[in-house]
């Protein structure tokens, strides 16, 4: 965001880009943490930092010592002392909450991070991309505390109120496999854990939106006139539309359906995702193909992430590695990523030619369909119907995270041919379960909307015809 003043053009930080870089420059305010937090195995803490005009900047983070880590994590920015006191207050009526030196809420996150990750599950996304920068760096100048984690050395899952019976299930699945069989303990609701279930209340934090009150028959006239000027907005502008398109689905929504189709979209989608380490798969080799090294799978992955950091430097690691492996699918993909980028015109043409030349590449299949679904095209015989992730990487029993973007890329599209709100809602939800990098999340976010966009354009012209 920029900002003129006087002639001069001022870069101002995001809130979340100001916490990313500047938050521990800032003086520590105060630390909290809910009185039970050893009983029940849950800490509910939060860091207070002050800004040099008074203000406040906090971070809230839901700790689950037993199990799973940060659960749950947000941040309130730039507020007032009187407003942070707000906000503090309505914890407090749901719990009671004692002030506490930095150190004891530094130890207990990160405890709780590095025994979740012992069994497989990563801290909630927004710690990872913006709450973490709120901490002090982890060094010897933060005293070292022993946190008791788990129940009895084991982890032990108590359900959330708002898991559902899927998401459940893959937790279970995943302890049967890091933690072992029997190395683990389900939790049941009559034993003594009551202040596990004290989730943070995100309506608590949600400002009621700048249409509330209007009619749906009001938001639609206003939709369809800042549709209309769209090309014309400024970003402030288009943020408007957006949250004009978000509070018209709202309104829309059978809560029942969109709840049904969380729990199936996620249990369609979900598959064990391998993160240390690059299947042959991935680079399109098939069982009996001659194996590569680790360095030459390591290259692939380096030139697929500079492909969006710098598409010059890419292209010539590119080429140097077509040089010396001239028959190697993975190129393929490279080289199709590159032209999506710089020759989109071509890019349809050459991805075909590389479907026959590697029929059995599951990647670049994804690829194909996405391709021809995203241009209506009859030929795929996936619109309309689900997407199965396992289906789609048959015989993987894991896949690379970039063969799983991909596929949830293909599924918004296969999702939007069925013409149903209450499912592309429920994908727009589910896709933050996935822990996807920051760039993954904004590009399915804008496919989303997109889909919101044309579903409700549809609506209201037809209704008008």
């Amino acid at each position: 965001m920029a900002k003129n003043n006087g002639g001069k053009v001022i870069q101002m930080l995001s809130p979340e880009n100001y916490i990313r870089k500047k938050a521990r420059s800032l003086s520590i305010h105060e630390c909290t943490i809910n009185s039970g937090w050893k009983e029940s195995g849950l800490a509910n803490v939060s860091i207070a930092r002050k800004h040099t005009n008074g203000n406040i900047t906090s971070c809230f983070y839901l700790i689950d010592l037993l199990c799973l880590g940060v659960k749950d994590t947000h941040y309130i920015f730039n507020s007032s002392p009187q407003e942070y006191r707000e906000q503090l207050n309505a914890i407090k009526e749901k719990t009671t909450l004692k002030h506490v030196d930095y150190a004891l809420v530094h130890n207990i996150i990160l405890a709780g991070i590095e025994f979740a990750e012992e069994f497989g599950f990563a801290p909630h996304k927004d710690y990872t991309s913006i709450t973490q920068y709120m901490l002090e760096e982890d060094n010897e100048d933060i005293e070292f505390m022993e946190i008791e984690c788990g129940k009895d050395g084991n982890p032990a899952y108590v359900r959330g109120p708002f898991d559902t019976e899927t998401k459940m299930k893959q937790i279970i699945s995943k302890l049967e496999k890091t933690a072992g069989k029997d190395n683990y303990t389900i939790i049941t609701e009559d034993e003594d854990f009551e202040d596990y279930d004290n989730e943070f209340d995100e309506d608590e934090f949600d400002e009621e939106d700048e249409f509330t009150g209007m009619t749906l028959g009001e938001k639609k006239v206003l939709f369809l006139r800042l549709y209309a000027s769209l090309e014309k907005y400024t970003t402030e502008n288009s943020q408007q539309f957006i949250s004009l398109v978000n509070s018209i689905v709202n309104d829309l929504i059978d809560k029942d359906l969109y709840d049904q189709y969380c729990d199936e979209l996620y249990e369609e989608l979900y598959v064990d995702i391998s993160e240390d380490e690059i299947p042959a798969e991935l680079l399109g080799l098939e069982p009996g193909d001659q194996a590569v090294s680790n360095e030459l799978k390591i290259r692939f992955i380096d030139i697929y992430e500079l492909i969006d950091k710098n598409l010059k430097s890419a292209k010539i690691e590119f080429n140097k590695l077509k040089e010396e492996v001239p028959q190697f699918p993975g190129t393929g993909f490279l080289e199709v990523q590159i032209l999506q980028i710089e020759k989109p015109s071509r890019y349809a043409k050459r991805l075909k030619e590389l479907i026959l030349k590697y029929p059995n590449y599951q990647l670049m299949n994804v690829l194909w369909s996405t391709e021809l679904l995203s241009n209506g095209k009859s030929e795929s015989n996936l619109s309309g119907s689900s997407v199965n992730m396992c289906a789609l990487y048959s015989g993987r029993t894991s896949i690379h995270p970039i063969e799983r973007y991909f596929g949830l890329v293909l599924a918004t599209f296969v999702i939007g041919s069925e013409i149903n709100l209450n499912k592309i809602e429920a994908l727009g939800s589910i896709i933050y379960d996935f822990n996807l990098s920051e760039k993954e999340e904004e590009a399915l976010e804008y496919l989303i909307s997109i889909l919101k966009i044309n579903y409700l354009l549809a609506l209201f012209t037809i209704n008008d015809k």
